[in-house]
């Protein structure tokens, strides 16, 4: 389900679950058919996705937000004063789901991503930012999950190694700073600064980002928002679990 749940609502393909997992073709057929069978999973073309059974299931979970509107506002904060997008994204099975996009009033918005979607952690800076909780191996997995989205954006994907070693020294400095920043690792033309929101129970599991066209984020912008960044992420940690 994790291995699905990387592709979102654009569906994985019965090769990249088999990746994914390191299961055989068939055992990975014969899953995937009884998770459709009790509405878990569901089938569209040749590709799936996450079934409609789930979101009831997932009712009946307790919440790790505690105050959805403390953190919005927050957000908002944060993209009044610096001017620029906002993005609150939480962990969600094997990949990043979007919650909440706060714009700020400067007219060129890098809008990398819609609220309500769900990517790999190696799509965007706030999963990057979250990767530091995770083996070398998955990080690099994580990471070629989002090649076909890139592609499919008309994106190059043919300097691979060249983002892996980019995502693996911002993780360094999340792991070092609590934070970090780069430019056109998740989209040509877009830098982002990310921090997770500290957990008060486990490991952080939502994450914070200011998002722009690279002019708007030089490296001296940067560093006036990175204390702003972060006394963001600490204050989101009262409004979760």
């Amino acid at each position: 389900m994790e291995a699905v749940a990387l592709h979102g609502s654009w569906g994985a393909r019965l090769i990249d679950v088999t990746q994914a997992t390191g299961l055989t073709r068939p055992t990975v057929h014969r899953l995937l058919r009884e998770l459709i069978e009790i509405g878990y999973v569901e089938q569209c073309a040749k590709k799936y996705r996450l079934g409609p059974a789930l979101y009831a299931l997932g009712l009946s979970a307790p919440s790790p937000i505690g105050d959805y509107g403390g953190i919005e506002r927050c957000a908002q904060r944060l993209a009044d004063s610096s001017g620029d997008t906002v993005y609150v994204a939480i962990r969600q099975l094997g990949g990043l789901h979007y919650l909440i996009r706060a714009e700020g009033s400067y007219p060129i918005r890098a809008r990398v991503v819609e609220v309500g979607e769900t990517v790999p952690l190696g799509a965007t800076y706030a999963g990057i930012a979250l990767l530091a909780w995770h083996d070398p191996g998955e990080v690099e997995a994580q990471l070629r999950a989002n090649e076909p989205r890139r592609e499919r954006l008309g994106f190059d994907v043919s300097n691979f190694s060249a983002r892996l070693a980019s995502v693996r020294r911002q993780i360094a400095d999340v792991r070092q700073h609590g934070w970090c920043f780069d430019t056109d690792t998740v989209l040509p033309g877009v830098t982002g600064m990310a921090a997770p929101v500290p957990s008060r129970t486990r490991q952080p599991y939502m994450a914070v980002t200011i998002s722009a066209v690279d002019d708007r984020l030089p490296p001296e912008r940067i560093r006036a928002l990175r204390e702003p960044l972060l006394a963001a992420a600490r204050e989101m940690t009262s409004y979760i679990a």
